[in-house]
C-alpha cells in the first residue's frame, strides 16, 4: 500500500516543491500574484496528503471520523485552484473575488457537517463509500469554476493575449478530462497532477512574459518589438505609431500617478481595439507602436479611429500616424515614415487646439 502510493504521489509532489522552491526565489512578478501562485500550491499539496490518507483509510473495514475529514476536504478543495487560477487570469481587472468564494464556503459546511447529516456522502458500516443526496454539487461548483475559467480565457484570447488564453483553454480541457477520469472511471490522483502540472507551467509562462512585456501597461515591451520584426519584415504590414498628447502637461498638474493612468488608459484601449488586427507594443515613455499584418491602411486607419473615439470620452488623447511596408522595402524606413507622419499629425492637433 505504502509503495503504491509513493509511486502514484511522488511526481506530483516533486512538482509542488519545484513550484515552491520558484515562488519563493522569484520576485519578477507582484507579490499578490505569487501569494495566489503559493495558495494554489499549498491547496494542492494539502489535496494529495489528503487523498493518500483516504485512499489509505479505505482499505479498512471500519469507518474512522478521519475519513470523514480526509473525504469532506476532497471535497472542499478540488474546487479551489480552478478559481484561484480564475483570479490570476482577471489580475488586471478589478473584481468583488470575494463573491466568487461564497460556493466554496456553502460547499465546505456540507462537506464537514456530512459525518452528521449524511447530506453529502457517508459511509455504511463496512466502510463502503456512498453518494448523499447533494453529492453533486461540489462537482457543480466545479462545472460553474470551469466555465467561467473557460470564458475568461477566451476573453484574454480575443484581447490579445493569444498564447496565454490558448494555454489556459487546455487548461481547462486537461481539467475536464481529469475530473471525468476520477468521477467515471475511478481513477485516483489524476486531477492533483493535472493540477500541479498546469499550475507550475502557467506560473512559468508568467515569468516569461516578465521579460517580453511592459509592467506598467502590459503591451509587448520595446525589446519584443525589435525581436518580432524580423517576422514581420516577410509579409505586407501596416506600422501605426502612437504618441499621447500632453503627458508632460499630465504629469506637471497630476503628478507621475497621473501620468501612468493616461498611459494605461490609452494602452488598454489600443489592446483593445487592436487585438483581432495586430500586436501593441509600448516602445517608449508615451509611445506605442502597432505592427497589423496582412491588412491595409484603410482598415488600420478605421480602427485608429475607433481607439479616438473611445479615448474621446476621456481626457486624454493621442496623435498617430501609419505607413505600408512591403517584403522588398527597408523596414526601418517605412517606421521612420510611420513616426514622421506621426509627428505631422501631432503638429496639426496643436496647431488646431489653438
Amino acid at each position: 500500500m505504502l509503495f503504491y502510493l509513493v509511486q502514484t504521489n511522488f511526481i506530483d509532489l516533486a512538482i509542488v516543491i519545484f513550484l515552491y522552491m520558484f515562488l519563493l526565489s522569484n520576485h519578477t512578478m507582484s507579490k499578490e500574484l505569487n501569494r495566489i501562485f503559493l495558495l494554489v500550491a499549498v491547496v494542492i499539496h494539502i489535496l494529495i496528503i489528503a487523498d493518500s490518507t483516504d485512499y489509505y483509510l479505505a482499505q479498512g473495514t471500519i469507518p474512522y471520523a478521519l475519513r470523514y475529514i480526509t473525504s469532506a476536504t476532497g471535497y472542499v478543495l478540488r474546487p479551489t485552484p480552478i478559481l484561484l487560477l480564475a483570479m490570476i487570469l482577471k489580475r488586471d481587472e478589478k473584481m468583488k473575488h470575494f463573491l466568487l468564494f461564497i460556493p466554496l464556503i456553502l460547499n465546505a459546511l456540507f462537506a464537514y457537517t456530512s459525518i452528521f447529516t449524511k447530506w453529502m456522502f457517508y459511509f455504511d458500516e463496512n466502510n463502503q463509500f456512498h453518494r448523499g443526496p447533494i453529492s453533486f454539487l461540489p462537482f457543480l461548483i466545479s462545472g460553474i469554476y470551469l466555465a467561467c475559467l473557460l470564458f475568461w480565457s477566451l476573453k484574454r484570447y480575443q484581447l490579445g493575449y493569444k498564447i496565454e488564453g490558448l494555454i489556459m483553454c487546455f487548461i481547462v480541457f486537461m481539467l475536464v478530462v481529469a475530473i471525468g477520469m476520477e468521477t467515471f472511471f475511478h481513477f485516483y490522483f489524476i486531477v492533483n497532477g493535472i493540477g500541479g502540472i498546469s499550475t507550475t507551467f502557467y506560473y512559468l509562462f508568467l515569468h516569461t512574459q516578465t521579460y517580453k512585456r511592459d509592467a506598467l501597461t502590459q503591451a509587448l515591451n520595446r525589446h519584443s518589438f525589435y525581436l518580432d520584426c524580423e517576422q514581420y519584415m516577410k509579409v505586407p504590414t501596416i506600422i501605426v505609431s502612437v504618441d499621447i498628447n500632453d503627458l508632460k502637461v499630465i504629469n506637471d498638474t497630476g503628478g507621475h500617478a497621473a501620468g501612468d493612468l493616461a498611459i494605461v488608459t490609452v494602452a488598454k484601449t489600443l489592446q483593445k481595439e487592436f487585438a483581432k488586427l495586430g500586436k501593441l507594443y509600448r516602445t517608449g515613455g508615451d509611445e506605442f507602436i502597432v505592427l497589423c499584418p496582412k491588412t491595409t491602411n484603410e482598415i488600420a486607419t478605421e480602427y485608429i479611429n475607433n481607439v479616438e473615439k473611445v479615448l474621446s470620452e476621456t481626457s486624454y488623447s493621442i496623435s498617430w500616424g501609419t505607413a505600408t511596408y512591403e517584403p522588398s522595402m527597408n523596414f526601418e524606413k517605412a517606421l521612420s515614415e510611420s513616426d514622421a507622419n506621426m509627428y505631422e499629425d501631432k503638429v496639426r492637433k496643436k496647431v488646431k487646439k489653438r
